[in-house]
């Protein structure tokens, strides 16, 4: 047998082992006969047994065949397409202090220099989200963000009355060090549908520089666990802009 891979800390059961003969083997805690699974098991034969383990050791350590390869998005094209033609959801974790976005540059500016914020460049992608909410979908985001808000998260937060109002987002905020407590990891990405995680990949700049698509389900149900932790922990937009505001 080949070992697969544990959640036990110290290497012990359970585990996962895959073998020469298209079998997979798993080590877990064994059913007492008298306990009530056994009234429910199937056709049980006296060769078998029940043996008991985390959901966890099957959806990461279970070997599976010709799990689907990550690719990267070519184009602006394929990018607009994911947000235009999601069916039920589309949810981010948001974990960087800055974002460097060619279009963002000049309004960033002026919020620089104390000028009132024009969001009228924003229409475009808050008619599509709102579209998007009137038929029942859901577009939610967690920002991660510092104790002390860098100049480029004053900005966007300045502007996410614009998304939540007129966009009908579902933005939330969550300080990085509970991220950190509740194990979230330092990846930027949205999940489509519950079944397509785009990651998004930056420079030192805060410039995106490769977006790359998963679907692989394990790592797809991996993402949305951490995303659901993030909305566990995470606060609303209305309190969070009241306990920090952004001028």
């Amino acid at each position: 047998m080949t070992f697969s891979g544990t959640d036990s800390i110290n290497g012990g059961c359970p585990a996962v082992y895959e073998t020469d003969r298209n079998t997979v083997v798993i080590q877990g805690w064994k059913i007492d006969r008298s306990d009530e699974a056994y009234r429910d098991a199937r056709n049980l034969e006296e060769n078998e047994d029940l043996v008991e383990v985390p959901r966890e050791l099957l959806e990461r350590f279970v070997p599976r065949k010709q799990s689907p390869a990550s690719y990267d998005l070519e184009t602006d094209e394929q990018w607009n397409a994911l947000f235009r033609d999601f069916k039920h959801s589309a949810r981010r974790l948001e974990t960087r202090d800055h974002y460097d976005v060619s279009y963002e540059r000049e309004h960033f500016d002026r919020f620089l220099a104390g000028e009132d914020t024009d969001v009228a460049w924003m229409r475009p992608w808050t008619d599509l989200m709102r579209d998007h909410a009137d038929q029942g979908k859901t577009v939610a985001r967690v920002r991660v963000v510092p104790a002390q808000l860098t100049d480029y998260l004053r900005f966007e937060l300045d502007l996410t009355e614009c998304n939540v109002r007129d966009g009908k987002e579902d933005i939330r905020y969550l300080d990085r060090a509970t991220a950190e407590r509740v194990g979230l990891p330092d990846r930027d990405f949205w999940l489509f549908d519950s079944h397509t995680v785009v990651v998004l990949h930056f420079d030192e700049e805060g410039r995106r520089v490769r977006t790359e698509v998963i679907t692989d389900p394990a790592l797809v149900i991996e993402h949305a666990r951490w995303l659901d932790v993030a909305f566990q922990h995470a606060t609303a937009y209305e309190k969070f802009v009241k306990e920090h505001p952004p001028r």
